[in-house]
């Protein structure tokens, strides 16, 4: 079985813009990409982008890119919704479905399956946010935006989190327990369950675990086969570095045992701070991302 390599987009989209961001993808390696929809403006209230012309022109748009990723031989195996998830806030909460209901028109365009989305955060909400308030706000959300996943034909995954930097705590859906609650509330939804995944983000993982949380592998054990994408990235526990994989603290014999048990068939995606180094080895950084991912698969599968 060939192990598809892929790394998020998003930097480079910033960049470059969409396509040459696919070229330089293509020219680093990579056999598929994550494709972002949050960067630049891609905001229905924008009437400068394409999210202001209505669905036709988005579902235009995003398939002239598909056809573009094909004829340069690169996959689009996941895109990126918008950040953050839901604030309490009605006019942005409501904004946020608009938008991920055209996040899902393009993610359906682009061929990819699922689009990945940020859950309700406690960084807008300090150190111990009511927990009654959280599992509202999450459930409401996803409740309200799964709809148009499954109108698509696509799935939305929501990742694993890690801390609340400013408050030193952890982010409330960064302990597993909570987040699981959450995700077990959505998937008990008939209307909802076919149209809803897990993306374990390693890093956010990593960090959660200084608050008691296990470790980003017994993570990925936990969830199971409802990990259908990855965000994998390293970093110090501390800070959300998105740095390459050996570069942290991470054990990534461990991540790949966990996703060897698990029975993970998805594709190898990265997601990580190309700008580690300077804007001006975003393509580097990435060519060695690719480079040190197919090693690790090759030592490790032969393959």
């Amino acid at each position: 079985m060939k192990r598809l390599v892929s790394f998020s987009l998003f930097s480079l989209q910033e960049t470059y813009g969409d396509r040459r961001a696919l070229e330089l993808a293509r020219e680093c390696g990579a056999d598929a990409v994550d494709f972002s929809l949050e960067y630049g403006t891609n905001d229905y209230r924008n009437k400068d982008c394409v999210y202001a012309q209505g669905d036709a022109a988005v579902r235009q748009y995003y398939e002239d890119i598909k056809r573009y990723a094909d004829s340069l031989g690169i996959i689009i195996g996941q895109t990126h919704g918008k950040l953050p998830g839901f604030r309490n806030i009605k006019e942005e909460d409501d904004a946020l479905v608009e938008n991920t209901r055209l996040d899902c028109i393009a993610t359906a365009a682009l061929g990819a399956p699922v689009c990945v989305v940020h859950n309700a955060t406690s960084i807008f909400f300090g150190a111990n946010p009511d927990p009654a308030l959280m599992h509202k706000m999450s459930f409401d959300m996803f409740s309200r935006i799964v709809p148009h996943a499954a109108a698509a034909g696509v799935k939305i995954a929501t990742e694993t989190f890690g801390d609340a930097v400013k408050f030193n705590a952890c982010d409330f859906f960064g302990n597993i327990d909570e987040f699981e609650k959450a995700y077990a509330a959505v998937k008990a939804v008939d209307a909802l369950r076919d149209h809803f995944t897990a993306c374990v983000d390693t890093g956010h993982s990593n960090k959660a675990m200084r608050y008691g949380n296990p470790k980003p592998g017994d993570v990925i054990r936990r969830l199971g086969k409802e990990v259908t994408v990855l965000h994998l990235n390293d970093n110090d526990t501390f800070t959300d570095q998105h740095k390459l994989p050996m570069t942290g603290t991470i054990d990534w014999n461990d991540i790949f045992d966990a996703l060897d048990e698990i029975g993970y068939n998805g594709i190898y995606n990265m997601e990580l701070r190309l700008v580690h180094f300077g804007r001006d080895f975003q393509v580097e950084t990435a060519a060695f991302a690719v480079k040190l991912m197919r090693y690790l698969l090759r030592e490790r599968y032969g393959a």
